[in-house]
């Protein structure tokens, strides 16, 4: 057995057995009624519909198929799972051992069935937001739901602060123990050949920013031609792969952020992201490095190194921005020339320079068919054009159509290197990676130790060693989802805590339904996001209100007032809030 064998069946408890043969893989699903079987490297193996078949097994466990049902193979270590406890149903399931009433608790995230909990709380008017951890689920009738223990009370259901707590643990059930973390250099320093880099190193940031992983070092080469650098921190060096900080980086997978821009959840703790591998003012830092020639109208000669440099200034945006320096007008040439247009804002300069670092380190993963790329499809050029014309004639104008035609794009997802289909649309780059972040993105981590590999066969004339990316791409683009999820719906948890009830929308589909319904899809502008609210049709573009006395023009793209209504006990705030076309 290896080291890593072991020292992961002594994390998860999870000891190695001999392959079963027959269809084997990990549940997932998003609803609890579809699911789908994957491989160990996500590819789809099988899908069923209904919970029965799932037979107790939840997602993420190791299951085989038996052609009716799901047995059983491995338990997964489930995460804290947040959602209500509904106090005010009448119905009681009993008592635990220790005579405390049990209750149906209901998941925020539906991929989740319900739970029986233990609650001491004793006022049962309102229902309650909690944290739970998975206890058993045995077969037989009595266990028609899995048993979870009561892990925290957050705080009543309907409470912003309680609802905020509550998404920011569905975003990311993880979080790292209060511990004295030392992060020490993993590598031996004979497997890299580091260069030091000359000449001025500062960083742009938010300000106030910690947890720096980017930088640009620029240096006078000859008579206005520069050496220009793009640094990226060399969190590999200190983050060892399969160590116990790296798996449960990969389980958080991102740093979750608050809509202003407040580290929420590290994916590594401070002493790595803030402290060993943040690329601070004066500090001897490794790095990733892609440098380049700059001639004033063209890049040239770009070459990939692990370096060693030291920061010499730090900037805001702001201040960079108002800085009378050789190094802005540079810097804003390189990204005018990127962007094939000028480039006037500091934020876009520094996005440029790692669109463009991301799309050379794209260029090599895919050559070396090793890593994990960005692939973006082509969007719905109908839906496309028909918002456009929409827009055009709306009083709102672009700044409409600027939202609506993120609607006709599909998001942007994770796939291996080796795979044929990689490239980005959006980007219009054929190969496109996440490798300019390795603080704040596991994905990022992944690439840099590929890109570490690639660098060291060239520097060092070494056989490339080939790396096995350690999670799936399914669970790499769920964590991704979820805090793009979040980032929604704080967006949204906000907009309805100001009091307000009243909102502009836009019809965007129908939807039949059985029994002469329909879901009437709506896009909210303030909100960001869709949402829906089921009528009864009377004809394709006609629905009855709610109170049947009046009929509700609902053609697409049709701009409609949306007045919210709230019901206090339902399982989570965004089920609470009832919608009504004006």
């Amino acid at each position: 057995m290896s080291k890593g064998e072991a020292l992961l069946e002594s994390i998860f408890q999870v000891k190695k057995q001999d392959k079963p043969q027959g269809l084997r893989g990990i549940l997932q699903t998003s609803d609890y009624d579809t699911f789908i079987i994957l491989s160990d490297t996500g590819i789809k193996l099988h899908e069923f519909q209904g919970a029965k078949k799932a037979n107790t097994c939840l997602p993420g466990d190791h299951v085989a198929w038996n052609s009716e049902q799901c047995e059983l193979e491995h338990r997964d270590e489930h995460p804290l799972i947040v959602g209500t406890i509904e106090l005010t149903n009448k119905s009681k399931y009993g008592l635990t051992k220790r005579g405390i009433s049990m209750y149906l608790f209901t998941p925020y995230d539906k991929k989740y069935p319900h739970f029986i909990v233990g609650c001491s709380e004793k006022d049962t008017t309102r229902n309650m937001i909690g944290l739970i951890k998975f206890e058993k689920w045995s077969n037989g009738v009595p266990s028609v739901f899995p048993r979870g223990a009561l892990q925290q009370l957050i705080g009543p259901s309907g409470d912003i602060d309680a609802e905020r707590k509550a998404l920011i643990w569905q975003a990311c059930p993880y979080k790292w123990p209060n511990y004295d973390y030392s992060p020490q250099q993993k590598e031996n320093p004979k497997d890299a050949r580091r260069t030091m880099l000359g000449g001025y190193t500062f960083n742009i940031d938010p300000e106030g920013c910690k947890d720096v992983d980017d930088v640009f070092t620029f240096e006078l080469f000859h008579n206005n031609i520069w050496t220009v650098t793009i640094t990226i921190s060399d969190v590999a060096s200190y983050v060892e792969d399969g160590s116990p900080v790296d798996i449960m980086a990969s389980l958080i997978g991102q740093t979750l952020y608050s809509p202003e821009g407040h580290v929420l959840r590290p994916m590594l703790p401070a002493a790595y992201s803030e402290g060993t591998c943040s690329l601070k003012n004066g500090a001897h830092r490794y790095g990733v490095s892609l440098q380049f020639i700059w001639d004033g109208h063209r890049i040239s000669q770009p070459v990939w190194l692990e370096t060693i440099l030291a920061v010499d200034r730090s900037y805001s945006y702001d201040e960079f921005q108002a800085e009378d320096v050789v190094y802005k007008d540079i810097l804003k040439s390189i990204a005018s020339y990127l962007a094939k247009e000028s480039v006037e804002d500091s934020h876009k300069w520094v996005e440029q320079m790692m669109i463009f670092y991301n799309t050379e380190a794209g260029a090599l993963l895919k050559q070396a068919k090793m890593g994990v790329l960005r692939k973006h499809s082509a969007p719905d050029l109908e839906k496309l054009e028909r918002y456009k014309r929409y827009a055009s004639e709306s009083p709102s104008g672009m700044s409409l159509f600027q939202n609506l035609q993120q609607l006709a794009f599909s998001s942007a997802e994770y796939c291996l290197a080796e795979e044929e289909d990689t490239a980005h649309y959006g980007l219009g780059a054929q190969e496109y990676a996440h490798a300019s972040s390795p603080i704040r993105r596991y994905a990022d981590l992944v690439n840099q130790r590929v890109l570490k590999r690639i660098i060291r066969r060239t520097m060092l004339q070494k056989d490339l060693e080939y790396y096995i990316v350690p999670i799936a791409m399914y669970d790499m683009n769920q964590r991704m989802k979820a805090t793009k999820r979040f980032a929604r719906d704080m967006a949204f948890l906000e907009a309805i805590s100001t009091g307000n009830t009243v909102f502009e929308g836009l019809i965007m589909e129908k939807i039949k339904l059985e029994a002469n319904t329909v879901k009437v899809v709506m896009y909210v502008p303030e909100w960001k996001r869709m949402v829906s609210a089921t009528y009864q049709a009377i004809s394709e573009n006609t629905v009855l209100s709610r109170d049947e006395k009046t009929e509700i023009d609902v053609t697409d793209l049709r701009e409609v007032t949306i007045t919210c209504a709230f019901t206090p006990n339902a399982r989570n705030w965004k089920e609470r809030i009832i919608l009504h076309l004006g």
